[in-house]
């Protein structure tokens, strides 16, 4: 699954001002992308299904990370669409001890388990 990370990531950092890490970093400025497995699904007949996350960090000021969020999430999900069946784009709020609530869009696709 670390070979998705990575390419989940990567993906993210191809898009200008955006910067993809394979796993949780404490990171809490506005174009931070964070990959996160969300879960798997068993059985099908492909074998397993992985759901995966794209976290993007928004600004802290609303109208900032709405303007923010229609200019980056396009870019982030044309990014990302080769490697994840993107299933939705939710605006969400990220709890992280010690470092507050961020604004975030949670952009969710799912793949075949690698």
């Amino acid at each position: 699954m670390s070979a998705v990370r990575d390419l989940l990531a990567a993906a993210a950092s191809e898009v200008d001002g955006l910067t993809g890490h394979a796993y949780f970093a404490s990171v809490t400025t506005a174009g931070n992308v964070l990959v996160r497995l969300e879960r798997t699904e068993y059985p099908n007949k492909f074998g397993g299904v992985c759901h995966w996350n794209l976290v993007l960090i928004l600004p802290q000021d609303q109208k900032t990370a709405e303007q923010f969020a229609e200019e980056k999430v396009p870019l982030l999900r044309a990014a990302a669409a080769p490697h994840l069946v993107i299933t939705s784009v939710v605006p969400q709020q990220l709890k992280i001890d010690g470092l507050g609530v961020l604004p975030t869009v949670f952009i969710n696709g799912h793949r075949e388990e690698d």
